[in-house]
């Protein structure tokens, strides 16, 4: 993915940078990327701005970002399923996110959109990673799913037994 360009002060473009921070939320050190941009220091009482000394800046669309990452964390951290683990337990079972969704009873694309954007309900999150932590659950959900056959099920069940 390319990276976004923001104009600085000086209408010079300048890249979106990405760093891991840990930030204390809710009694958890939380670890996730934030994204922001580098421009130089201004001196919020007079508006002097510091040519010497750059800053992290943010945009609205990265401090909404860097707000869903830092909820995403903390979900993660009180139990639900990361993205990474959805993404990996896709790959060695070799089930498209799509029919994940299905299986488990969301709309088509939800788990795709947690891969994406990350963990948007600590309900959702933690029944994921129930489901994804237990083959015996798993495989309940994929014989109760009545938006796949019967044929399809059995595929299903089959690779996650093995």
């Amino acid at each position: 993915m390319e990276a976004k360009r923001i104009l600085t002060r000086e209408n010079e473009l300048t890249v979106e940078l990405r760093e891991t921070v840990k930030k204390e939320f809710y009694g958890f050190e939380l670890s996730f990327e934030e994204v922001y941009y580098l421009d130089y220091k201004v001196d919020e009482d007079t508006g002097i701005i510091d040519k010497n000394e750059k800053v992290k800046h943010y945009t609205k669309d990265q401090m909404n970002r860097n707000l869903k990452a830092l909820k995403s964390a903390y979900m993660i951290a009180k139990g639900a399923a990361s993205p990474a683990e959805i993404i990996n337990f896709r790959t060695k079972y070799h089930i498209a996110a799509s029919t994940l969704s299905l299986i488990l009873g969301f709309s088509k694309n939800t788990i795709s959109n947690i891969e994406n954007e990350g963990v948007t309900s600590l309900p959702s999150g933690r029944l994921i990673k129930m489901c994804l932590s237990n083959k015996d659950i798993m495989n309940k959900y994929i014989t109760f799913c009545d938006s796949i056959d019967n044929q399809k099920k059995q595929e299903l069940s089959n690779r996650l037994m093995r």
